[in-house]
């Protein structure tokens, strides 16, 4: 069993994380819609529509951003910037948000782990997840145990 150190993220690091969450499942997306913006940017002879796809391809991903930054900084999100501490079983994790939340899910709940630099996420559906800051774990042998007994388990599950 280990406890991590008590942390909060701030809404910078939650728009950062999503935005990097974006960027994995969707880079190709992106890249190729910016990479038809460029090159009907330097096509000789334009019409209307190469005019929308440039302004498409450089607007679209300015608004997903300015979108997700919203989500972010929604106040209906305050829960993800509460106070939290787990302790991690071998099969269960209890968590502990601010003074009078109190959880504990089984490690057989979850379906899903993602690792992100600085970050591991460990999914219990499709948009519910559990964060796991690196920085949290008291020592590097903390976080090998977490690696080992509790993330990789989840991911060859």
């Amino acid at each position: 069993m280990i406890k991590t150190k008590k942390f909060h993220l701030t809404k910078k690091e939650y728009f950062f994380f999503i935005i990097r969450i974006l960027l994995k499942r969707r880079w190709w997306l992106y890249s190729f819609i910016l990479f038809l913006s460029v090159a009907f940017l330097f096509k000789d002879q334009k019409d209307s529509s190469d005019i929308f796809m440039i302004a498409f391809g450089f607007l679209y991903p300015l608004v997903t951003v300015f979108q997700y930054w919203r989500f972010a900084n929604s106040k209906e999100n305050e829960i993800f910037f509460k106070e939290t501490q787990y302790e991690i079983f071998t099969d269960k994790i209890i968590s502990n948000m601010g003074e009078v939340s109190e959880g504990t899910i089984a490690i057989g709940s979850f379906i899903k782990v993602l690792e992100l630099k600085g970050l591991y996420l460990l999914y219990i559906s499709k948009g519910q997840c559990f964060y796991f800051p690196k920085r949290v774990f008291e020592t590097q042998e903390d976080e090998n145990w977490f690696r080992k007994e509790v993330f990789l388990k989840i991911k060859n599950k």
